[in-house]
């Protein structure tokens, strides 16, 4: 179904992606997230019901156009998205061709999508990391009956 498998995709994108290989969710951003972007991604996704070590962070890249950024994610093919700033978020809407606003919960390509201003800024006040939860939320959980 898809051109590549999930270890062809590492091959292939490997300079851009990090985190988990057999990935649940990809949180895709402009630059590299800080440390404590990611732990409060994964202790967010953990809470969530997919574990600790769920995600793949892709960094996006002036090489890497809508075409590539398509089969790279879908060679992932994670359950959920998280664009974590707003150039991740433009770059997931010119890639599945649907608009994607920051701040809000959507859909791309049968995914659910979070996106965020900047998530790595969120995490400086207790009321931004309140928002950044909520709209976390929004992700489906897994485990739940």
């Amino acid at each position: 179904m898809y051109e590549v498998t999930l270890e062809e995709t590492w091959d292939l994108f490997g300079s851009y992606l990090d985190g988990s290989r057999s990935a649940l969710v990809c949180a895709v951003s402009e630059s590299s997230l800080s440390a404590r972007a990611r732990s409060a991604l994964e202790s967010s996704l953990e809470a969530l019901g997919y574990g600790r070590e769920s995600c793949a962070y892709a960094t996006l890249d002036a090489e890497i156009d809508s075409a590539a950024l398509f089969l790279l994610l879908e060679g992932i093919d994670p359950l959920c998205l998280i664009a974590t700033d707003e150039t991740a978020a433009r770059a997931l809407g010119k890639t599945y061709r649907c608009h994607v606003e920051p701040m809000m919960a959507s859909r791309a390509f049968g995914r659910t999508v979070v996106a965020f201003r900047n998530f790595d800024t969120m995490l400086d006040d207790a009321q931004s990391k309140q928002t950044a939860w909520a709209l976390l939320k929004k992700l489906p959980r897994l485990g739940a009956h």
